[in-house]
């Protein structure tokens, strides 16, 4: 960081902080900042606050455990108002809240996906029956026995976000520490379910250059054929995808 000592013909004498951080300026005529170091350690503190209340912003949050997933805006909505509502609980009333709008969210995602026509072995679930509708998302979108490991961890998450925002919901003892983690897991599932979703409908997903091994892969438009033309962005072979 750079503290500049400016001196201007109709404006007045300036401070200027430049530098990684944000820079601002600082007028000299006022009694506040004697000198650059002054400056210099007014400047950071300032700055540093800011990007913590930054980081600390609802939407943050959530973008901090989804990391960019695609999430519906519906969805979103009800994990930015859980976490406003979290910064601001105190009573066991507001943490209880908490616990119903991750159950809220849960039941909204596994309806946003869950679709009876496509579905086999559907049997009728109830909208609430977020743990046997999942696991029949889980089962269509995770086949074969590659995937046999995640389909039973992803099941095992699910379960476990939906377990303990029922918990939080009823409990009475439970503090703001509780709530967190069961919003963090919520979110966390809702992220993970994304990216089930993106992992599925991927046309390239898994698949690498049959030249040079890369992933760095795209689909190309294919006229001749309604197989895709997948092209590799290294070496630039294509290859034909059913």
């Amino acid at each position: 960081m750079t503290i500049w000592n400016v001196k201007t013909d109709n404006e007045g004498s300036w401070w200027v902080a430049q530098g990684d951080l944000p820079m601002n300026l600082y007028p000299q005529d006022q009694a506040y900042y004697f000198s650059s170091e002054e400056v210099f350690s007014f400047h950071l503190g300032i700055m540093l606050r800011l990007m913590n209340d930054e980081a600390n912003k609802p939407q943050e949050f959530i973008n901090n455990i989804s990391h960019g997933a695609e999430l519906s805006i519906s969805l979103r909505r009800k994990l930015n108002l859980a976490s406003e509502k979290l910064q601001q609980a105190v009573e066991i009333e507001e943490i209880q809240a908490i616990g119903v709008m991750c159950r809220e969210t849960l039941i909204e995602l596994i309806g946003y996906i869950y679709d009876s026509d496509s579905i086999e072995g559907d049997e009728n679930f109830k909208k609430s029956d977020v743990k046997n509708r999942g696991e029949l998302i889980i089962n269509k979108y995770l086949i074969g026995s590659e995937n046999k490991e995640l389909r039973k961890h992803l099941k095992n998450f699910l379960n476990g976000a939906w377990d303990y925002s029922n918990t939080i919901t009823h409990s009475s003892s439970k503090t703001i520490h509780e709530a967190s983690i069961c919003l963090t897991i919520t979110t966390a599932v809702v992220s993970s379910f994304e990216n089930l979703l993106a992992k599925y409908f991927d046309p390239a997903s898994g698949l690498e250059c049959k030249e040079c091994g890369s992933r760095h892969l795209i689909v190309a438009e294919n006229d001749e054929t309604e197989d895709l033309l997948i092209i590799c962005e290294n070496c630039r072979h294509g290859f034909i995808k059913d």
